[in-house]
């Protein structure tokens, strides 16, 4: 397999930090922080027709996937780029805090710049974005989407297509759920296990595949619920999320081989680290 381990470009610049529920959550739901959205809308230079019109020429080159220094809503699509084997730009726009761990004195002062002189008019002044060559593609689930598609991980039919969507969508109403959990006690002994059982029933693939007989965004999105966002929210609650699924044998052999995925593991072992989820 070609290597899958893209030069960072902004190394991570901040002590650890204890992840909030909202910032674990942010991996998995449409919300999340607004300060990584790029909140608070600015005027800018106008964009041109012709230029809207090249972002939907087809792509050239290496793909450039453009966040902050964080997993949150493009940590999916840089998996799905390990998982094809593609070389890519991992850009990161830097951050950090004037109170550590409050998130309303964040700074970001090179992404303020770039908002500011338009340079994403294109995804209403937002990130993440996916960039190559003329092409440009705002919103993370988008992003998902197409790479998915174009990388071969959004199923062999339309059916398959739609169930790999519909599965991502379910891995996402629980992520958003845990953001708005009552406590990590019940959520881990209670509600997470209540959760993945119905996750279970839902599964239309087998032999440890969410849709079809092949690794799909499906498999990414449960994946990355069950090792990415729960167990780093605390990791005294891993053997509990472990426990959770262990009872669900299409979840747990999910599970089982993405844990055996080189190309994967070897990123996640090797990925900037980050503060922010």
């Amino acid at each position: 397999m070609a290597s899958t381990m893209p030069a960072a470009r902004r190394p991570a610049l901040l002590p650890k930090l204890v992840l909030t529920a909202a910032a674990a959550a942010l991996a998995g739901s449409t919300g999340g922080l607004s300060f990584l959205a790029g909140a608070g809308l600015r005027r800018s230079v106008p964009v041109s027709r012709v230029r809207l019109q090249a972002a939907t020429d087809a792509p050239s080159g290496d793909f450039k996937v453009v966040y902050f220094d964080a997993y949150g809503r493009v940590e999916s699509s840089r998996w799905l780029l390990v998982l094809a084997g593609k070389n890519y730009d991992d850009f990161r726009y830097p951050i950090s805090f004037g109170t550590p761990g409050d998130f309303s004195t964040i700074k970001r002062e090179e992404f303020d710049a770039d908002q500011a002189a338009g340079k994403f008019d294109y995804g209403m002044n937002m990130i993440p974005v996916l960039e190559a060559g003329s092409f440009k593609l705002p919103q993370s689930k988008a992003i998902e989407r197409y790479l998915a598609k174009k990388l071969g991980f959004m199923g062999s039919t339309l059916e398959e297509e739609a169930w790999v969507d519909a599965v991502n969508e379910h891995a996402g109403d629980i992520g958003a759920a845990f953001g708005n959990k009552e406590s990590d006690e019940k959520w881990f002994k209670e509600t997470l296990p209540a959760y993945l059982k119905k996750l279970e029933v839902t599964l239309p693939g087998s032999e440890g595949y969410a849709v079809g007989d092949k690794t799909s965004l499906a498999d990414v999105a449960i994946y990355r619920l069950l090792k990415d966002v729960q167990p780093p929210y605390d990791a005294s609650w891993q053997s509990d999320v472990e426990s959770a699924y262990s009872s669900c044998p299409k979840v747990k052999a999910i599970v089982e081989r993405l844990d055996k995925h080189e190309g994967l593991q070897k990123w996640i072992a090797e990925r900037p680290k980050t503060t922010v989820g």
